[in-house]
């Protein structure tokens, strides 16, 4: 073999094609049996030449002798000897050769899905071939080998790592060479548990602590189009259909490419090599995480493109891209910033690599140790079922992070830049410093995500980010964490399902609340240097909520700071839910108790106190209608500590007047005041609500609302906190009325009162949208063409005469010319969805022919969720059914294409009895279970009756292919319940308040 030659082929890289896991061919068997008969002659001799020695060895397990040569070697050993001893001890009790990963768990035992650790990962040598050539997809295949070094921590005869059932393991190939005595270590056999997805490897002898153990495996596997793992993508070119090999591994299923130790704290270095084909009129490249190193052709007319060594990372950090794209390129902080993407689109990717070049170097400002590579690659995958993830070095993206201009919209810029900065946040929390186990993936998700919007905002402080962040996200996530069925940031999970539903709004949305009242305490400046001692600390390991906390304390106190992160943060991680705080105004004094707040009135939880007993150290900012102040330094917060019954702030809030805790919602709780108090805020926003921050008008809507659904307030009140808006345009507050009004709204809906309700709506909004018009320029900051977008759609929705005109007649044009769409991009899901629930079947048709035509991503998605705005059931149930047609909607659109229908009134129990009907197609399509367990909480999310919480019991009781949903299931019983309650509690106060 010459230099220039790999030493791999492809028949070298992996022998297992075709093999399956477990295999004794007739001629081994025969072998088998006759060894079998030498073992029963060689026990004979033992016996005789042990004479009157006295053995007894009682051996009821013996993997370690499985295998025709192992017995042969034992029996031939014990006979040269003379002595049974040796006998003995391999079928000891205590020996490690009885594989405790292999046994079940014993009835009623949790099982534990943490990988037993003899030896450690510390270098992955792997070499992979994606298969992804001609024209039928069926017959795509991965193959590959992997050389994984480790070092020996336990004397143990098993070596357990994780292999998922899809990937077929040669057998034949598995060898285990120790590195400190360069032999062969005897593999005496395998075992599978699927449910853990352990595959171990039974020794013929001990290992030895210390030593370097190099394990190799050849194995392959089926390429399918799951969405997870390696698999293909594809997308249109010209006529054609182009394929591409991708991952995603987060999480976990790294196994699924390759046998590997996948666990977020088992880190290790990689040296990767991806085959690839030249030619057939495709310029394909292969990418991976670190820089390319060199390219050399292979056998067979392969090329191998060979990478440098990774930094040490986690398995579910890798990524393997293989495709024919074309990308852009640019120097941010003297690293190579490209964007990848079909060549057809490349001239779309503009935005995301200009956005992504500032949010680098912003976050390559503040944070060390510097970004590990010279190079950082961002690429649209046509099919993934995240938004993107944050493989270290190649961060794939869904093909919204293309921005077509007079297409795209401006909350589709929003979320470029956003999203885009949350992945390149993960470069250092999450990839540089990882969870030490899933439990913690909050530290993660929280950072980033309180990152994502905060950079942003910095960057582009007209886009009004935290107002947007404040009134979608954490007022969304205070829903769902205020119910019995929501968990701790630090949360206790095993099994893949677990870990995957935990990727949720609580992790991400709450994580990054919580990080905000972090950044509240300490400041901006000393916040980025805490977090910088944290990065310091534990750059390339694994860390847990504790490790933060005492990063943030030491930088404190080394800058002369007196504060305990601990004692402030502990309480918001570690159990769920929050408080609300009561206010009671006195003279001179404002006196605060705390208790823990559920949406479900006067409901009593039997969970566990623990350590907090659901109270917390909460920080306290206020402001007062005589000395009105919106903003907060660390020096104005007061600390209402988790053991103290109440707080006692001396201020003397004048007769009229009033006081707001809680500055710009810092603080993730809410907030209720005495009845004076309440009145003396509603007196306000009716006189001058500009006087009070949009975010803080938006926390009076949602805080009032949601107490009143708690029974804490009355409803009088909470309604009177939205009389005043026909004069308010501001973003926040709206998006506040409109989630909590929704949620009136898919209450009454079944109800005699909702004509009346609709027609509240319609003089509701009717000031503002003339006030703001339906007309849309260029050059408008993005957060008008979003406020405006936000009241067109209000207005549409409800039916308002003007809306739904203007929609029909611009759609109409549309219609008539095809090439001359006049909806602007920010309104275009609104006017569409309103012309198709307005209109006849040719409006539907014409959707749908546009659907199917349409490349943009954006676009696309407009036009499928108006598909969904039909009040034809029959025209929604074609919608479902499209929804497991993968060559009309592609993976990562399936939950929201069911949600879409579920949302409609005409489409709800359509969807309902699709779901159930079809659980286990749909856990294929979806591919995530966090998706899947979505889907259960969408398509019941407006559920009000006793007769719905029966057909979600039964369903939840109904087999094995719903039992890994149970968390779900029990959400959507805890929140039926909450709306079976207010409903009763309700009805006649909205009747009353609705005919005044």
């Amino acid at each position: 073999m010459s230099d220039s030659t790999v030493p791999i082929t492809v028949e070298s890289a992996v022998r297992s094609q075709g093999q399956t896991r477990f295999y004794v061919s007739t001629i081994h068997g025969f072998i088998l049996l006759l060894l079998l008969v030498a073992l029963s002659v060689g026990v004979g001799v033992v016996v005789h030449f042990s004479g009157g020695q006295g053995l007894v060895c009682r051996c009821d397990n013996t993997p370690g002798i499985s295998t025709p040569e192992a017995i042969t070697q034992m029996c031939i050993d014990t006979i040269k000897k003379g002595t049974g001893e040796e006998l003995c001890e391999v079928c000891s009790d205590d020996s490690p050769a009885s594989t405790p990963p292999t046994a079940p768990a014993p009835a009623g035992a949790p099982l534990n899905y943490r990988l037993p650790i003899s030896t450690r990962p510390f270098l992955y040598t792997l070499v992979l071939y994606p298969n992804i050539y001609g024209e039928n997809k069926d017959n795509f295949d991965f193959q590959g080998n992997v050389k994984i070094d480790t070092v020996a921590e336990d004397a143990s005869m098993t070596i357990t790592f994780h292999a998922h059932p899809s990937l077929n393991i040669d057998n034949s190939s598995l060898r285990v060479t120790d590195g400190n005595t360069s032999s062969l270590v005897g593999v005496a056999g395998s075992s599978y548990e699927a449910v853990r997805e352990f595959y171990t490897l039974h020794l013929a002898q001990r290992l030895v602590v210390g030593h370097h153990y190099q394990i190799d495996i050849s194995f392959g596997a089926p390429l399918s189009d799951s969405g997870t793992g390696l698999y293909f993508a594809q997308y249109n070119e010209n006529g054609q259909t182009v394929y591409l090999a991708t991952t995603k591994f987060e999480a976990p299923h790294a196994r699924k490419a390759f046998p590997c130790f996948d666990e977020p704290a088992l880190k290790a270095q990689f040296d990767i090599t991806l085959l690839r084909r030249e030619g057939g009129g495709r310029n394909y490249t292969a990418l991976s995480n670190a820089p390319r190193l060199k390219t050399e052709p292979a056998s067979n007319g392969m090329v191998a493109d060979t990478f440098e060594r990774t930094v040490t990372m986690s398995t579910y950090l890798l990524a393997f891209i293989v495709c024919d794209y074309e990308y852009l390129e640019d120097i941010a902080s003297n690293v190579t910033y490209r964007t990848f993407a079909m060549p057809k689109k490349i001239q779309y990717a503009d935005k995301a690599q200009m956005h992504g070049m500032k949010m680098f170097n912003r976050l390559s400002e503040y944070f060390k140790p510097p970004y590990v590579y010279d190079k950082l690659d961002n690429i649209v995958i046509p099919d993934f079922v995240a938004g993107a993830t944050e493989s270290w070095g190649l961060i794939p993206y869904r093909e919204a992070l293309l921005y077509e201009p007079g297409v795209s919209s401006a909350s589709d810029e929003n979320w470029i830049a956003e999203v885009i900065a949350h992945e390149i946040a993960h470069m250092w929390f999450g990839n540089l410093v990882s969870p030490k186990w899933w439990s913690w993936l909050w530290l993660n998700e929280g950072l980033a995500s309180f990152l994502d919007y905060h950079i942003v905002a910095e960057i582009y402080p007209s886009w009004k980010m935290l107002d947007i962040h404040v009134a979608a996200s954490t007022h969304g996530v205070m829903s769902s964490d205020s119910l019995t069925s929501s968990h701790p940031l630090t949360a206790d999970v095993m099994s893949p399902g677990d870990i995957s539903s935990i990727f949720d709004s609580v992790t991400y949305s709450k994580g990054a609340a919580i990080v905000r009242m972090m950044h509240l305490v300490m400041g901006q400046d000393l916040f980025i240097k805490g977090l910088n001692r944290y990065l310091a600390t534990h750059a390339f390991g694994n860390a847990e909520h504790n490790d933060l906390w005492k990063a943030l304390t030491e930088i404190t106190q080394a800058n002369s700071v007196d504060l305990d992160m601990t004692e402030i943060m502990d309480s918001w991680v570690t159990q769920m839910n929050y408080p609300v705080v009561h206010v009671a105004v006195g003279s001179g004094t404002v006196t605060l108790t705390q208790e823990r707040f559920l949406s479900s009135a006067g409901e009593n939880p039997d969970q566990d106190a623990g350590k907090y007993g659901y109270k917390w150290t909460i920080p306290i900012t206020y402001t007062t209608s005589d000395n009105v102040k919106f903003t907060s330094a660390p020096s104005d917060v007061h600390y209402f500590k988790y053991n103290e019954d109440s707080l006692e702030l001396n201020v003397d809030v004048p007769n009229g007047g009033w006081i707001l805790v809680n500055i710009q919602e810092c603080g993730f709780f809410r907030v209720n005041y005495d009845t004076n108090n309440w009145n003396n805020i509603i007196n306000t926003l009716s006189s001058n609500h500009k006087i009070i921050d949009p975010i803080n008008r938006a926390q009076i809507i949602n805080d009032a609302w949601n107490l009143a659904n708690a029974g804490m307030l009355d409803q009088d009140t909470a309604l009177r906190t939205v009389n005043y808006l026909s004069t308010d345009l501001d973003y926040a507050p709206w998006r506040a009325f409109s989630r909590e009004l929704g949620y009136v709204d898919a209450m009454l809906e079944r109800t005699q009162l909702y004509g009346m309700f609709e027609d509240f709506m319609k003089k509701t909004v009717s000031i503002p949208l003339t006030a703001l018009g339906t007309n849309i320029t260029e050059d408008m900051a993005p957060i008008e063409k979003i406020e405006i977008s936000q009241m067109v759609s209000l207005a549409c929705n409800y039916d308002y005469e003007d809306c739904v005109d203007t929609a029909v007649r611009l759609f109409s044009i549309w219609m008539g010319d095809h090439t001359n769409n006049p909806i602007y991009p920010d309104l275009r899901s609104t006017f569409y969805c309103t012309a198709v629930r307005h209109g006849s079947l040719a409006h539907w048709d014409f959707v749908y022919e546009r659907y199917h035509m349409e490349q943009t991503s954006s676009e696309k998605t407009s036009l499928r969720q108006a598909l969904s705005c039909t009040r034809e059931p029959w025209l929604l149930q074609r919608v479902l059914e499209m929804s497991l047609n993968s060559s009309e909607v592609k993976g990562q659109d399936v939950l929201s294409t069911v949600t879409y229908v579920a949302n409609s009134r005409w489409g709800r129990e359509l969807a309902w009895n699709f779901v159930k009907h079809h659980f286990a197609r749909l856990g294929s399509a979806i591919t995530t279970r966090s998706g899947l367990y979505q889907v259960i909480r969408d398509i019941s999310e407006k559920y009000n009756t006793e007769q719905e919480y029966k057909k979600v019991e039964d369903f939840m009781n109904s087999g094995d292919d719903v039992s890994e949903a149970g968390t779900a299931f029990k959400e959507v019983l805890d929140r039926t319940t909450t709306n079976i309650n207010w409903l009763t509690k309700n009805y006649v106060v909205f009747e009353t308040w609705l005919k005044s």
